[in-house]
């Protein structure tokens, strides 16, 4: 919603920022250890990938529809970890395959990828939700290589290339870093939350598999869709409604 009405490498550095801000007074006042060395590149790594999937995912979503930009960099943000995971070594049972590719045709309908779009989603858009989910997978297996001890660390370190990183992009952009005032909080609450959601699932990964949290972290597309049928009254069609239900079967499938 607040690249709408301001470049998205903007709406990003400003999020990113006051996120940064927080976790600095956070964990200054915490007893966590600093990180090691191994755990700050990896943490480096999530940063400049975070970085890239922001901007082309705020990107996508002020040109085209919010409920099939979402869907496409959830699917390609969810097949990255998956695979890592797989070749590191994971497996899980069975019946979590069958929800695997429940939550990838789930978040396909979802985006109501078989219906017609209120709002037309140029290739452009299209392209830059796939290069977003490659991003997110980025954020998903570098964050997963942390230490479990390392805390709020890793955030941190993430935010410390994402920040510099982001301005850079805004800069080459519009030569100065804008926000209009009626998208500063919009801006603000979606780097407090994205924030949020990674130290989620730092603290998810750490009690089960990359491969299944990262599965589970792709239904996210649900809330999307259901705050753009609020806010942008965009219709849900009878093909996202399955997806929906499907969703919730994917969430049990993998859970089990």
């Amino acid at each position: 919603r607040a690249s709408k009405v301001s470049k998205a490498a903007a709406v990003t550095f400003l999020g990113q920022f006051v996120a940064l801000l927080l976790l600095a007074i956070v964990i200054t006042f915490g007893n966590t250890p600093v990180m090691s060395t191994h755990d700050w590149w990896w943490s480096g790594f999530a940063g400049a990938g975070g970085a890239i999937a922001l901007v082309a995912f705020y990107q996508a979503m002020s040109l085209g529809s919010m409920t099939v930009v979402a869907p496409i960099s959830a699917i390609v943000g969810m097949c990255s970890p998956v695979v890592v995971g797989l070749i590191q070594g994971e497996r899980p049972a069975q019946i979590a395959y069958f929800g695997m590719a429940a939550a990838a045709i789930a978040v396909a309908l979802v985006g109501d990828a078989l219906g017609h779009h209120d709002l037309p989603t140029p290739l452009r858009a299209i392209i830059y939700a796939f290069i977003s989910g490659l991003g997110f997978g980025v954020i998903f297996v570098c964050l997963a290589q942390t230490s479990e001890d390392a805390g709020l660390w890793p955030l941190l370190g993430q935010r410390m290339v994402s920040v510099p990183t982001v301005a850079l992009i805004a800069l080459h952009q519009t030569k100065r870093v804008h926000v209009p005032k009626k998208a500063i909080g919009f801006a603000v609450l979606a780097g407090v939350l994205d924030t949020s959601a990674n130290g989620l699932y730092l603290a998810a990964t750490s009690m089960g598999l990359m491969s299944l949290v990262s599965v589970i972290v792709a239904l996210y597309p649900v809330s999307t869709v259901a705050l753009a049928m609020k806010f942008d009254h965009e219709r849900l069609h009878r093909s996202q409604a399955v997806g929906m239900v499907m969703a919730a079967a994917a969430l049990v499938l993998v859970s089990i």
